[in-house]
């Protein structure tokens, strides 16, 4: 991988981890509402009408925000890392919200 492409690899895997965090809100909103699932976690079910979620979740990116621009400043190695770790998490996110559509789309064909 050449080393130019890490800032913006990394950027872009930021970006769409952080789409995938307001879908898994939007979804788990969207669940809870229809009455498709509960929640499980047991941290988040006292707040989940709240602000609380959204808070904690852009808390979260606004810190990995910050956490991308500090590796830039430092050698590629930790910029692979951090890229891999990025993706890792992306990944987790999108098996998240897969399991989201499954649960959401066998309620709905529930009824």
């Amino acid at each position: 991988m050449d080393a130019a492409e890490l800032p913006r690899k990394l950027w872009r895997s930021y970006v769409v981890l952080l789409i995938a965090n307001e879908l898994d809100l939007v979804y788990t909103y969207f669940g809870l509402s229809q009455g498709s699932f509960l929640e499980g976690n047991p941290w988040l079910k006292p707040h989940l009408l709240t602000w609380y979620p959204l808070t904690i979740k852009a808390v979260g990116l606004a810190a990995l925000a910050l956490g991308i621009v500090a590796v830039l400043r430092v050698g590629i190695p930790r910029q692979r890392r951090a890229l891999l770790a990025l993706q890792t998490a992306t990944a987790v996110y999108a098996g998240v919200l897969v399991l989201h559509l499954i649960n959401l789309l066998d309620s709905l064909s529930r009824g």
